[in-house]
């Protein structure tokens, strides 16, 4: 199984609808596919061969991107016409959580380890937490994680301190978790893993939920792969 983390901050957002990380297939504009070096959706091109980035490829500056799409556009056009008609895999919907955004975080595809604690066919990820964000969003390695189901306070509302104490208590930075990803539903909109998070034996998911400190996301109940599982089903899946 696979999981993975990403943040979202309009700061990093371009113009013309152009996927924040330049990744997107369907990016437009002064902009080209993989130009930032991440490239998991990106057909092959000059910076991107097989979803990897090409050898000896580095992140490019805004000014130098823009340039060589500028001076591309014309060869590639049909091929970006192509691709902008493809549904990107990455963009399930999960409720807004209110966010710190890093640069260091990432959205190409994890590195999956092996747990029991793991089902599925998604990312499974065993690593370090890096980032309490906020009760229902943790950084895990260089991936942001947002939680399956469950839904906590943002700031500026009740509740919002008590809810991140609490994921800051039961997975306190530095320690080991791991990372269940959602097969129906691995990313939200903002590229952040979707997924069910172990901190030792206990599933954060649900302790928020028994602790009074999230509710449950009905509407995605249809939606994610944990719906029948009984912490689910007993909040209103």
């Amino acid at each position: 199984m696979l999981f993975l983390i990403t943040t979202a901050d309009n700061t990093f957002a371009h113009q013309s609808g152009c996927h924040r990380w330049h990744s997107c297939p369907s990016d437009s504009g002064s902009y080209e596919c993989g130009d930032k070096g991440y490239c998991s959706q990106c057909p092959d091109n000059q910076y991107c061969k097989a979803g990897e980035p090409r050898s000896g490829s580095s992140e490019s500056s805004k000014s130098s991107s823009s340039s060589s799409s500028s001076s591309s556009s014309s060869s590639s056009s049909s091929s970006s016409s192509s691709s902008s008609s493809s549904s990107k895999s990455s963009s399930s919907s999960q409720s807004s959580s209110s966010s710190s955004s890093s640069s260091s975080y990432q959205s190409t595809k994890p590195q999956t380890s092996v747990s029991q604690q793991c089902v599925g066919k998604s990312a499974c990820i065993v690593g370090i937490v890096t980032k309490i964000i906020d009760g229902d969003t943790l950084g895990v390695n260089r991936y942001a994680v947002r939680l399956s189901l469950v839904n906590t306070p943002e700031k500026n509302e009740s509740g919002f301190k008590e809810s991140t104490s609490f994921t800051a208590k039961l997975c306190p930075l530095g320690s080991t978790v791991t990372v269940d990803q959602d097969d129906k539903q691995p990313y939200d909109k903002y590229e952040r893993i979707v997924a069910k998070v172990f901190c030792s034996d206990k599933n954060l998911n649900a302790e928020l939920l028994y602790n009074n400190h999230a509710k449950i996301l009905k509407q995605y109940c249809k939606k994610s792969e944990f719906a029948k599982e009984d912490w689910a089903k007993k909040y209103g899946c």
